[in-house]
């Protein structure tokens, strides 16, 4: 993982799903400490000037963006999750959100996916986004999936992302994410923003 050159007005930085019932819930966020690196790095993300993007996963009560033929979100529907306002779909206090940090809401593993977020992107002239989240083989590797297809550069913080667990993560960085993304760290990405 070598050094990182980002053009500071081109690039903004997304934090997914550090929402609270993720947190707690995926034991490799606490294992690998990643609230505490996100922080970090959106703290200095924010000082050098970068966009902030909160993604959540969030729905409406009853959940009507779920169809019955969605598997996995057929699931959250049944257990009533992730509704907004609700203390489990939360951003992580630690983290935000902060006066000028961007909130977008996902109903769908892609952060792009039905939401406003190109739109977001688009008018700040950004082509170039640093994702990190919970989980590495969901979210993560899902919004990387779409902003290659939409030819932005993408970096992954791979020491600010956990996987549902280590060996879903792990093939997620090793079979995915290496080959559509730059997978790097944040301390590499802390040294960019000197």
């Amino acid at each position: 993982m070598g050094e990182l050159q980002l053009d500071m007005n081109k690039t903004a930085v997304m934090a997914m799903d550090f929402q609270k019932a993720i947190v707690t819930g995926v034991s490799m966020a606490q294992e690998r400490g990643v609230v505490r690196k996100a922080k970090v790095v959106l703290d200095a993300a924010r000082k050098a000037g970068l966009p902030v993007v909160h993604v959540v996963l969030q729905f409406r009560e009853g959940h009507p963006e779920v169809s019955p033929r969605n598997q996995m979100f057929s699931i959250l529907k049944q257990m009533g999750m992730f509704v907004a306002g609700r203390d489990e779909a939360k951003i992580d206090e630690s983290l935000g959100p902060l006066k000028g940090d961007i909130i977008v809401t996902r109903p769908r593993v892609s952060a792009f996916y039905n939401s406003d977020l190109s739109s977001i992107l688009n008018a700040r002239g950004v082509d170039t986004v640093v994702l990190m989240g919970i989980s590495t083989n969901w979210v993560v590797e899902g919004t990387a999936r779409h902003a290659a297809d939409a030819d932005y550069r993408v970096i992954v913080l791979e020491d600010c992302c956990a996987g549902i667990t280590q060996e879903a993560h792990d093939a997620s960085v090793a079979n995915i994410l290496s080959q559509i993304a730059e997978v790097s760290t944040s301390e590499v990405f802390l040294a960019a923003l000197c």
